[in-house]
C-alpha cells in the first residue's frame, strides 16, 4: 500500500512540476517575442504580451534591428539586410518623389526645354522604382528576421 501511495504522489509532483515549468516556459516566449506594428506611416517593434516598444522607424530613419535578433544568428542575418536596405530606400524614394515634384513643376512652364520635363520624368521613375525595391527588400528582411527570432526562442 505505501509503495501505491509513494507512486500516487511522485505522479502528482511530476505533473505539477511539469506544468509549471511549461508555464513559465510560455512565459518566456510571452514576454520576449516580437511582432511589428504600423501606425499612422510610423513601423513600431514591440515585444511581449504587454506590448513594450522596442525600436520605431519613421519618415527617413529606421530601427536597428540587429541589436534586438543578436541571439539568432538566423535572425541577426536578415536584420542586416533590413538595416542595410531601409534607410537607402527611404532616402531615394523620398528623392524621386521630390523629382516628380519638379517634373510636375517644369510641366508648367510653357518656356522650357521638353527634354528637361522628360529627363526630370524619367530620372523620378527609376528612383521611385530602385526606392521602392530597397524599402520591399527591406521589410521582406525584417518580416524573416522577426520570424526567426520568434522561432528559436525557447518555449
Amino acid at each position: 500500500m505505501s509503495r501505491l501511495t509513494l507512486a500516487f504522489f511522485l505522479l502528482a509532483h511530476l505533473l505539477i512540476t511539469g506544468a509549471s515549468a511549461m508555464a513559465a516556459q510560455e512565459s518566456v516566449y510571452d514576454e520576449n517575442a516580437l511582432r511589428v506594428e504600423s501606425r499612422q506611416g510610423n513601423l513600431r517593434i514591440v515585444r511581449g504580451v504587454e506590448g513594450i516598444v522596442v525600436a520605431r522607424a519613421g519618415i527617413l530613419h529606421g530601427p536597428k534591428v540587429a541589436d534586438l535578433v543578436i541571439r539568432s544568428d538566423s535572425a541577426l542575418a536578415e536584420a542586416k539586410v533590413f538595416d542595410r536596405d531601409y534607410d537607402p530606400g527611404q532616402w531615394v524614394l523620398g528623392l524621386g518623389i521630390a523629382t516628380l515634384g519638379a517634373a510636375i513643376g517644369t510641366s508648367r512652364i510653357h518656356d522650357i526645354n521638353p527634354a528637361i520635363q522628360g529627363s526630370l520624368t524619367a530620372a523620378s521613375f527609376i528612383l521611385l522604382a530602385y526606392g521602392g525595391s530597397k524599402l520591399d527588400s527591406a521589410y521582406r528582411a525584417l518580416s524573416r528576421a522577426i520570424w526567426w527570432y520568434n522561432r528559436d526562442l525557447t518555449r
